[in-house]
């Protein structure tokens, strides 16, 4: 009876372990309404990802840590991936892109009412202060344009700076942009910011990365684009999008 029993028994945890879904662990940063942990919410491209990773059997936990460490560990295949990234000429060396973006996203400078922010090409940029978050694109950028930025650890320094009178502009994504503005600052002040309409970049997309060292790299990425394929196709995609906006 007894060898029954665990007979039994083991073929039960056996039945467990063959469904049970992968586990990978991906390094993201704060970037709401985008990614966040914040008040134990989770962002719009969080729930992209997990769902079209759950589409292919696979699911996703998320470690939050500054855009730079997280990038660096995912390099060093400390995590099974990282996003949502810019696609850029350095990151490409070590990592592999998902071929389609996670979300489309469209950056602008933030400034004051109060200053007459003007400006077309880059090089106009130069009269005035600059403020920047390290490790994103809009830095690189600029520098390359020998603009002069003033870094910050996080986009809500800048924009801290910004009502400060510290810097004069700061760019984020529109929708991140007024995210921070609308959780941070009372109502009188934020009346006091705007956006500039030209976009910093043309709109592009942020993608979710493995680097090359990962023995799983190009099987991650392809089940991330399979399962994409299937939320599109199914209109789960537009749904949890729409969602997003009307939240905001």
């Amino acid at each position: 009876m007894k060898k029954i029993l665990l007979t039994g028994l083991l073929l039960a945890s056996s039945f467990v372990n063959s469904s049970a879904n992968d586990v990978i662990k991906v390094s993201t940063g704060e970037w709401p309404p985008y990614t966040t942990q914040i008040n134990n919410t989770t962002g719009v491209l969080q729930k992209i990802v997990n769902e079209a990773f759950k589409e292919e059997g696979i699911d996703v936990t998320y470690d939050f840590l500054s855009w730079k460490k997280a990038y660096k560990m995912a390099k060093d295949v400390s995590y099974d991936g990282t996003m949502p990234l810019f696609k850029t000429a350095d990151r490409e060396k070590d990592f592999l892109y998902s071929k389609n973006v996670i979300a489309r996203t469209k950056t602008v400078f933030f400034h004051l009412k109060s200053l007459n922010f003007q400006w077309n090409e880059y090089s106009d940029l130069k009269q005035y202060k600059i403020g920047e978050t390290i490790g994103f694109k809009t830095a690189k950028i600029l520098k390359n344009a020998g603009v002069d930025v003033e870094m910050a650890s996080s986009e809500k320094e800048n924009f801290d700076k910004l009502l400060a009178g510290k810097i004069d502009a700061t760019s984020a994504s529109y929708l991140v942009g007024y995210g921070i503005i609308n959780r941070n600052y009372t109502t009188q002040d934020i009346d006091k910011f705007t956006t500039h309409g030209k976009k910093v970049y043309p709109a592009t997309g942020v993608y979710f990365l493995v680097s090359k060292k990962h023995p799983r790299a190009q099987e991650l990425v392809d089940k991330f684009d399979s399962g994409l394929k299937k939320l599109l196709k199914s209109g789960r995609y537009i749904k949890l999008i729409k969602e997003a906006i009307k939240k905001k």
